[in-house]
């Protein structure tokens, strides 16, 4: 494949279209004119740079195996170059040598894919890839679950302050009688003054003897 995707890319550069007037060439173009022949051009490029990537063993992590990335590029490679040389007017031979070697790079990536194991094997990577691509959408489509409920607020009012209960004072407590001793009698009440009977008031005229 290494070897044909070179010569192709060289290839495309020669004329693939020439236009002659009395056996003299007055016009001619190369592949890289229109579209396909600019996608063809672009594809061999990246099929030369896949293919000396792989020989110098630098690590590439691809999403898929490198049977798969060979399919792929060999399939377009023919499929573009066949476009090209059909739907192009007053094709030379360069034209029929890159559909050629484009053939050749299809061979060569067939011969891959059946070293990988075959075209089963390429169905199930396809097939695994199409599950977790679903997957992933199933994921992105599922919609969140519902956030919790917070819980109400606390009352942060402060209960109503308790009355103050009057305070009684204290009593000196009463020593008990030690046992045997009579108890002392209670101290005499002092007599209260009482007022002296008024005097019944004299007639005029006479004094008190």
């Amino acid at each position: 494949m290494l070897v044909a995707g070179v010569l192709l890319l060289i290839d495309t550069f020669l004329s693939w279209q020439e236009v002659e007037l009395l056996d003299i060439a007055v016009a001619s173009e190369n592949a890289w004119s229109g579209f396909w022949g600019v996608m063809l051009g672009l594809l061999t490029i990246a099929l030369v740079a896949w293919l000396v990537v792989r020989l110098l063993a630098v690590e590439i992590r691809l999403p898929v195996s490198e049977a798969m990335v060979g399919a792929v590029l060999g399939t377009l490679i023919l499929l573009f170059a066949l476009i090209k040389v059909l739907t192009d007017d007053f094709s030379t031979i360069w034209a029929w040598i890159g559909l050629a070697l484009a053939a050749a790079i299809a061979v060569g990536a067939w011969l891959q894919v059946q070293e990988a194991g075959g075209v089963d094997a390429l169905r199930s990577e396809a097939n695994a890839m199409r599950g977790d691509g679903s997957r992933t959408a199933a994921a992105d489509t599922t919609p969140p679950p519902p956030a919790a409920t917070p819980p109400p607020p606390a009352d942060t009012a402060a209960p109503p302050a308790a009355e103050p209960r009057p305070t009684q004072p204290a009593q000196a407590p009463v020593a008990p009688a030690p046992p045997g001793e009579p108890a002392a009698p209670p101290p005499p009440v002092a007599p209260r003054d009482e007022p002296a009977p008024a005097e019944p008031e004299l007639p005029p005229g006479e004094r008190r003897p």
